[in-house]
């Protein structure tokens, strides 16, 4: 088995590569599905995630098995998917604190801004994706969710740091995948992208320190999976 080193040029492709796969699902499967299927307004965006971050998490486990790792034990562990340990939850606590706290940092900022200089308010809604509280039956929408959200957390978190981040050498190897990570949200817009500025930093930092793929997993789903949830069931805008 033979570990495959990857250098910036090689990561930036793999990350642009999917940020372009993004785009093309956002302007091809997305207006076809909106065009021809009545559904919920929610669920032309989970259809559209699925096509978008199965596609990550099968690209991470075939490019392991390539490298000869064909046991279930070797592939978690060239991806880095660990036990926790006590540094584990003292790294991810504080990184998802510290993401929160930032991240209402900007938000403050923003709504500063906004109040005394008249700055448009960031907007926490991707320019594709409409949604409003699910109400009812509605909620068994979240059924159809939560897989999707499985892929996206785990598929990139086992691409970008378990198979890309920990094949990449360098001091700065951490920030070279957090302004990949950032190119990889260019389609949902600036307003996002500046209020994912601390998790897209913390992820690989963290990362960085302890060498586990499920501390990205853990800040990633607990920084996005609980707010999703309580927006859709009407309990946060």
């Amino acid at each position: 088995m033979t570990r495959k080193n990857l250098s910036s040029t090689q990561a930036a492709a793999i990350f642009i590569g999917f940020t372009a796969y993004f785009y093309f699902l956002l302007f091809t499967l997305l207006p076809f599905l909106k065009n021809n299927v009545t559904l919920n307004p929610a669920l032309y965006w989970f259809i559209t995630a699925y096509f978008l971050f199965i596609p990550l998490f099968v690209f991470a486990v075939s490019a392991t098995r390539q490298e000869g790792n064909t046991r279930y034990r070797n592939i978690c562990r060239e991806l880095d998917i660990k036990k926790f340990t006590k540094v584990d939850w003292v790294y991810s606590l504080s990184g998802l604190m510290l993401a929160f706290a930032l991240t209402g940092v900007i938000f403050g900022l923003s709504a500063f801004l906004s109040k005394y200089f008249v700055i448009r308010e960031l907007s926490t809604t991707p320019w594709f994706m409409e949604m409003h509280p699910f109400q009812g039956k509605e909620k068994l929408l979240l059924v159809v969710w939560f897989p999707m959200f499985f892929f996206n957390i785990v598929g990139e978190e086992i691409l970008w740091r378990g198979y890309i981040q920990k094949r990449m050498t360098g001091k700065y190897t951490w920030l070279i995948c957090s302004a990949l990570w950032m190119v990889f949200h260019l389609p949902f817009g600036l307003d996002l992208m500046i209020m994912l500025i601390p998790i897209v930093l913390i992820v690989p930092y963290v990362y960085s320190k302890t060498g586990n793929t499920v501390n990205g997993i853990f800040i990633h789903g607990l920084y996005n999976g609980p707010i999703f949830v309580l927006v859709a069931l009407g309990f946060m805008k």
